[in-house]
């Protein structure tokens, strides 16, 4: 019986009592199922250690980008387990194994990643606002707890789905590489996520390997962490452009993003490495929220001033905005793909226009002519 795992507190954060969501789960009784043969000249050379399916263990399942994972392993052919919080809305999930638990408990994370072959870690906070002790708990150790109990349950791969903001700052990001980043990112989001994919990074050995993929603003079909603030600010006039949108701005559709996750499932060599993961056409934000809007049937963008003005506005507390979303919306970002191409042989395969029917259509469908 291996010794129980250590419970993770982030470094350099003072927690009061306890974290929210940190009350251990009590799921399903676990089964211990035989996992999928595995090829031992295979995963020795560095190759692709699944002949057939994978046993997959996705944590934040119940969101977003989660989700879209689960959905996309189901479709490939591999049997996915999804780790929920206690709580949550998992009625997307019923037809998938389901295990109640959350980050701060890293032996229940080690139990329902049992026989897994490999483990997606979607689960953090998307909400620039949330307070530093959250983020600290959510991103550090949670990602810690996962990588120990991945370690511990024998799991060969991890796939952290990390951001490109991790190298958020006050300026231009023109088709930046992963190996391009600022003194110091902005906001504790930011910061939170570059340690949690740093821990990542260095986890990675011989055994066990480590993928980050950097996907930029993610969209599509289930965005439950955009578009409820995206259509706040259309009910109040339209989503606000900053600087005449006309910065570059990067993308990331869900159906890429989840495509990415399967070619690094995949992929030969992926042992410790970072890789942006966005969409191929380039956009100005004016352009994207224009389409988004008339996609959706909503009010078209609004302009809301010079990018200072918008940047003085958020930080002495007359704009609703944070300044993060200030920097994405006014600043440039661009990404390039060489690593991933290479590596992961990731090419995205749904195009902006295809994306934004597939939008539509879910929008319709869920929410009518809300």
């Amino acid at each position: 019986m291996p010794a129980p795992l250590r419970r993770v507190v982030p470094r350099g954060n003072r927690v009061r009592g306890r974290a929210s969501g940190s009350r251990p789960g009590r799921g399903p009784r676990q089964v211990r199922r035989r996992p999928y043969v595995l090829s031992p000249a295979l995963c020795e050379s560095g190759a692709s250690c699944y002949k057939t399916g994978v046993r997959c263990l996705v944590t934040g399942a119940t969101g977003f980008i989660g989700g879209g994972v689960v959905r996309k392993l189901q479709n490939a052919g591999h049997e996915v387990i999804a780790y929920v919080r206690e709580g949550s809305d998992s009625r997307s999930l019923q037809d998938v194994e389901r295990i109640v638990g959350d980050l701060g408990d890293p032996n229940r994370l080690a139990i329902a990643a049992a026989d897994c072959d490999a483990m997606v870690h979607a689960a953090g906070i998307a909400d620039p606002a949330a307070d530093t002790d959250s983020l600290g708990w959510a991103h550090v150790a949670g990602t810690e707890n996962v990588i120990n109990a991945a370690r511990q349950a024998g799991c060969k791969r991890l796939i952290h789905i990390s951001c490109a903001d991790v190298t958020l700052y006050d300026g231009p990001r023109s088709f930046w590489n992963e190996d391009q980043a600022p003194p110091r990112p902005f906001g504790e989001l930011a910061r939170t996520k570059l340690q949690a994919e740093e821990l990542v990074r260095v986890s990675g050995q011989r055994g066990f390997r480590t993928t980050a993929l950097r996907p930029a603003l993610v969209w599509g079909p289930g965005d439950t962490t955009h578009l409820p603030g995206w259509k706040a600010e259309t009910n109040q006039g339209g989503i606000r452009i900053i600087g005449g949108g006309k910065k570059l701005m990067a993308t990331t559709f869900i159906g890429n993003l989840t495509h990415a996750v399967l070619c690094a499932l995949q992929a030969k060599v992926v042992t410790g490495n970072v890789y942006h993961v966005v969409d191929t056409e380039l956009t100005v934000s004016r352009d994207f929220f224009t389409d988004l809007s008339t996609a959706l049937g909503w009010k078209p963008p609004r302009g809301a001033g010079p990018y200072r003005w918008a940047w003085l506005a958020c930080r002495t507390g007359l704009s609703s905005l944070h300044p993060t979303q200030v920097i994405r919306r006014g600043q440039t970002s661009a990404f390039e793909m060489n690593r991933a191409k290479k590596d992961l042989d990731y090419e995205p395969i749904v195009t902006r226009e295809q994306g934004m029917a597939e939008l539509a259509n879910w929008y319709r469908e869920t929410h009518g002519n809300r």
